[in-house]
């Protein structure tokens, strides 16, 4: 495995679309990194089995299933493969454009909610617990009455309640909205393992988030849901 000083050597990336991971692929590949593609997870889950890789990508959506529930097994099969779930059809809108923010984010997060439906009705036995990183009050209402039946899902407006919660309890899962892929740091807990986080922020490029989670520390995955 790669050290935490150096990048990762070779990546899986999974979508259901290969189109849309051809950008991604290419700007990684000129980064130095080795990129392979999966459309579906049984075809991902076979590749790492049968190659070592230093890191996995997940879009939110699969071919064949839901992003977020499959990184979740992922989590338990490989503790020590960096895993980040993404959106591969995440694009910097420019700046010129007409479009407002918050259209762009809606938009992205009808993809979001629809994985998270799915994820949330293969979780037998068990809600995952959510916390959900919003300070726009109508996109955190979208999230809840959507998936709030079938999650345990909390929320926070701001990294510091965030913080707070985390140290209150632990979670399966946890939205972050931020452009600094840094400011996810925070979502380690004092006991315990690491949210699996996805970066809700519509104008996030995928690019940075996936080389800087990767140079990571590897964690050790508790023996818990996720």
């Amino acid at each position: 495995m790669s050290s935490p000083e150096n990048p990762a050597t070779r990546l899986l990336l999974c979508s259901s679309n290969l189109e849309n991971l051809e950008p991604l692929r290419q700007r990684l590949t000129a980064a130095g990194t080795e990129v392979d593609c999966a459309t579906q997870a049984e075809q991902a889950r076979r590749m790492l089995w049968e190659t070592h890789y230093d890191g996995v990508a997940v879009d939110l959506l699969l071919a064949d299933r839901d992003g977020i529930s499959f990184a979740m097994e992922l989590r338990h099969e490989h503790p020590w493969v960096s895993l980040l779930v993404i959106s591969s059809t995440t694009q910097n809108p420019p700046r010129t454009s007409a479009s407002p923010d918050w259209l762009n984010r809606s938009t992205e997060y009808a993809r979001l909610i629809f994985a998270l439906k799915q994820a949330g009705q293969r979780s037998a036995g068990r809600a995952p617990k959510i916390l959900h990183v919003e300070d726009d009050d109508t996109l955190a209402d979208l999230v809840k009455n959507t998936i709030g039946k079938q999650t345990q899902l909390f929320r926070a407006r701001s990294a510091q309640e965030a913080r707070i919660a985390m140290a209150l309890r632990s979670y399966d899962l946890a939205l972050i909205r931020t452009e600094t892929p840094q400011a996810c740091d925070w979502a380690q807990p004092a006991n315990g393992p690491r949210a699996l986080t996805v970066n809700t922020d519509a104008n996030a490029d995928p690019v940075l988030s996936l080389l800087n989670h990767l140079r990571r520390n590897p964690y050790i995955h508790e023996p818990a849901y996720c």
